[in-house]
């Protein structure tokens, strides 16, 4: 047995890889078994109290994997969820573990001081009103627009939990304070020689495609693949597509 970790990103929910999960039901996912970890501040969980740091989501990584230390893994981020996974790498992952691949999907870390979006959620005060913004139902239409290409092509529950997800995500804001241009340069100085996988859309909008070449600069190594017609939801939007690429990455047979 070979196991895939597949890491949400902020804001979300394991339901976001609910179409995908479907596909690799019904055509079938080789001898792979997908694991998604239950983040503390998501879903409605609760985060620990005072100031969190990483510890609580590492620890949740770490949980998911236990009594399975000794079969391959691959581990997938998308957004934050692979900025976790470089957090995790650069801890050290676990005594004795590591996986076989680092799949990053639109993860979120370079070029910070370069992007408006980040300095502008620095006041507490921006976070907790662009978070409560994302979640009223009377602007998905408009966040809809923003966030996908293809919204119509996401069934219409899914669209509603997707926003309602963000309603019961206390961990929101909490990323603006731990994933920082000091925070980056920190675990880039240690990962910087890795060959990890890095995915890009050439439709891109949330981590504007060109920001890659951030990445390609900073992870020399780094295999990037740039799918066309992807932006940073194809979970969701495309997931026939998203299931094929996992696939391929994975070299499953059918």
């Amino acid at each position: 047995m070979a196991h895939l970790l597949m890491v949400h990103g902020n804001g979300g929910a394991n339901l976001r890889f609910e179409p995908f999960l479907h596909i690799a039901r019904e055509r079938g996912f080789g001898d792979w078994r997908v694991h998604l970890p239950l983040l503390p501040g998501f879903e409605g969980r609760a985060l620990p109290e005072g100031a969190p740091g990483w510890d609580p989501f590492i620890g949740a990584l770490r949980k998911a994997i236990a009594g399975a230390e000794k079969e391959p893994w691959v581990v997938y981020g998308h957004g934050i969820g692979g900025s976790m996974l470089l957090e995790w790498a650069a801890r050290g992952w676990e005594p004795g573990w590591e996986p076989q691949q680092v799949i990053l999907h639109g993860c979120i870390g370079a070029g910070l001081e370069r992007r408006l979006f980040p300095q502008l959620m620095r006041p507490p005060l921006i976070r907790n009103l662009i978070h409560r913004m994302v979640y009223e139902p009377v602007l998905q239409s408009l966040w809809e627009k923003r966030l996908f290409q293809q919204p119509e092509a996401i069934p219409v529950e899914l669209r509603r939990e997707f926003f309602n997800d963000y309603r019961r995500c206390a961990a929101f804001p909490v990323f603006f304070d731990l994933i920082t241009p000091q925070w980056y340069r920190g675990v880039q100085q240690k990962l910087q020689a890795e060959p990890y996988h890095l995915i890009w859309g050439d439709k891109e909008r949330v981590v504007a495609a060109h920001q890659v070449a951030w990445w390609q600069r900073d992870f020399p190594h780094a295999q990037v693949q740039i799918i066309p017609g992807w932006d940073h939801f194809p979970m969701l939007e495309q997931p026939e597509s998203f299931y094929e690429l996992l696939v391929d990455l994975l070299a499953i047979n059918g």
